[in-house]
């Protein structure tokens, strides 16, 4: 068992146990967790898959119309179509380049000269698409046409048969150039699909690639990359696209990894799947057979009905608890960066605070000068909610810059972001590190990088460390590393309750089965008592400090519902009957 005084502890640069400890306090225990996890399993409703089968093409039929008419596209498609009329209008040919000598053993040239004089003639109604030389005697005894009678005698001239050839050329030109005259006029529907395509749209638009493919160097516009882009997006066709593509990929998801998935891997509607403990860079656990990391995000067309799918079989509710900004709550604890912490202590709109923190002269020359921060941000978060056009305008173009800040964006990539100069993204830039969050400026460039090129390691905590041989290459991961670790604490958390439950003899009321980032799933007996007890043992043991001295506390609240889709939150003080009540409602 993990030990009970294991947590809180000091920070990981003060204390460092190294990997035996980790292994020997930690790992070993949670190994046993993770089995319990996959032998429970997650019950599928065999007939939400089959909706959600029978409408995933209409859902992906939606995300393409949503495209066609985003106004992003449909001015990429015009400048497309304008290269395409330039491209199509190279290729065409002309007659000059099918006109060749008559030659008097071909058979082709022998048809176009024979039905070129029947028009000729005004007896169309004989001509045929194949032409021998019996056939021609024939026809000519009725005709007695002197330019029949040459073919036959092979007495023609290049002149004489200049006419017939000159069909054969025009023919051979119709073939060519038609098809392609007629592609003039439009080009294919814009496929999401395409990653060249995807990766033109971007460069058209002034987005730089975010990654490489490794076997060609092109632009990689992977449906991470699109995320990160739309963490900074403030345009609302942007927003509308980037969401179209993301929408466009879960779909292709949906159908491959989950109801693909649900078929192949659940035995008697039970999907047992594999949980691979620290399966990611980060030490976070992955999984497949099915992918649950690949779920759909809450705002995803897509999320609702998959989850659907997930329930909790007869006399049972599923229940979810989850771990609120805990990345957020880790970084502002490690750093102990003021601002930061005052999002949470102060309960700071973090967009608000920011956009004080970028644009200082020109929120100074609507709400005064800054005497005080906290007082300040909530001056300003009190005009928001009034309707102040231009404060609420300040606080949507600080959101552009936040997301890549964060993880080292440069002012080349902010002022592409809001469309500003490179001298205020400079701004806003240097506002950022050193004005907003210099905690964690300092926590990265003076604690984390130094050490990864000090040791060729960052110990991320409790002795679990991350070897690192270039370090300025991986620089982002190794700084994201030393928060998005602390997801341990769900690991730390689930071994905890498996303890108490074991401990309590609710093996068969209470289970845990699956866990997803800083969220843990399970199943409970549809019983308040049950329910009063989950609750009321879980949250305190995920709010327990991980630091000592810790400053931002963590935060969690239990949700129960009839599947992983419809879910009711429950407080901490909620009593018997109230659970009853949302018992009832369900």
């Amino acid at each position: 068992m993990i030990p009970r005084d294991l947590l809180p502890i000091k920070p990981p640069s003060e204390f460092d146990p190294g990997p035996s400890y980790f292994y020997e306090n930690v790992v070993k225990h949670l190994i046993p967790d993770m089995v319990k996890l996959m032998n429970t399993g997650l019950h599928i409703d065999s007939n939400e898959v089959d909706k959600l089968r029978a409408t995933l093409d209409d859902i992906l039929q939606t995300v393409v119309d949503r495209l066609a008419n985003n106004n992003i596209i449909k001015t990429y498609q015009k400048s497309k179509l304008k290269e395409h009329k330039k491209e199509v209008t190279d290729t065409l040919r002309t007659i000059y380049d099918y006109i060749v000598p008559y030659n008097e053993k071909s058979v082709v040239h022998r048809v176009y000269i024979v039905n070129r004089r029947l028009r000729e003639l005004g007896q169309e109604e004989l001509i045929a698409d194949k032409w021998n030389l019996t056939d021609i005697k024939k026809i000519n005894l009725y005709l007695e046409d002197p330019l029949l009678t040459k073919l036959l005698d092979k007495t023609i001239t290049q002149e004489e048969a200049s006419p017939g050839m000159r069909d054969m050329a025009q023919s051979k030109l119709d073939i060519w150039n038609i098809p392609r005259i007629k592609s003039m006029a439009t080009i294919p529907a814009f496929n999401p699909g395409s990653s060249k395509q995807v990766s033109g749209l971007f460069a058209s638009i002034g987005i730089e690639p975010l990654a490489f493919s490794k076997d060609t160097g092109e632009a990689s516009w992977g449906r991470d990359q699109i995320e990160e882009v739309l963490e900074t997006a403030t345009d609302i066709d942007l927003i509308d696209l980037l969401e179209a593509f993301i929408d466009y990929s879960f779909g292709n998801i949906v159908r491959t990894t989950f109801v693909e998935g649900f078929d192949k891997f659940s035995i008697n509607n039970v999907l047992r799947g594999n949980f691979k403990l620290f399966g990611a860079k980060t030490f976070r656990p992955t999984s497949n057979s099915i992918n649950l990391l690949n779920m759909p995000s809450t705002k995803s067309i897509y999320a609702k009905p998959l989850k659907k799918c997930i329930v909790a079989p007869p006399g049972y509710l599923i229940w979810t608890i989850d771990y609120s900004a805990l990345e957020d709550r880790v970084i502002a604890n490690l750093s102990g960066d003021i601002n930061k912490q005052n999002i949470f202590l102060e309960g700071l709109d973090g967009h608000s605070l920011n956009a004080v923190g970028y644009f200082p002269d020109k929120v100074a020359k609507i709400l005064g000068p800054n005497t005080d921060n906290v007082a300040y941000v909530r001056k300003f978060m009190a005009e928001v909610d009034a309707g102040n056009k231009e404060i609420k305008a300040l606080r949507q173009e600080g959101k552009g810059p936040t997301f890549g800040l964060a993880y080292g964006a440069f002012p080349k990539k902010i002022a592409a972001t809001i469309k500003c100069s490179i001298e205020d993204a400079t701004k806003i830039f240097d506002n950022y590190h050193e004005v907003l969050y210099p905690g964690i400026t300092s926590f990265r460039e003076e604690k984390i990088l130094p050490q990864a090129k000090r040791d060729g390691y960052i110990h991320m905590g409790l002795g679990c460390r991350m070897y690192v041989d270039d370090v300025d290459k991986d620089a982002r991961t190794v700084f994201n590393s030393a928060s998005q670790f602390w997801s341990i604490l769900t690991l730390i958390s689930l071994h905890r309750l498996n303890n108490e439950i074991v401990v309590t003899k609710q093996e068969e009321d209470i289970q845990a089965n699956a866990t997803i980032y800083d969220a843990i799933y399970g199943l409970v007996k549809a019983d308040p008592k049950s329910i009063k007890w989950l609750n009321d043992t879980i949250c305190p043991i995920m709010e327990e400090d991980f630091l000592e001295d810790q400053v931002v506390h963590n935060s969690v609240n239990l949700e129960i519902g009839s599947n992983w889709a419809e879910l009711t939150e429950l407080q901490h003080s909620v009593t018997i009957q109230q659970i009853q009540e949302v018992i009832d409602e369900i």
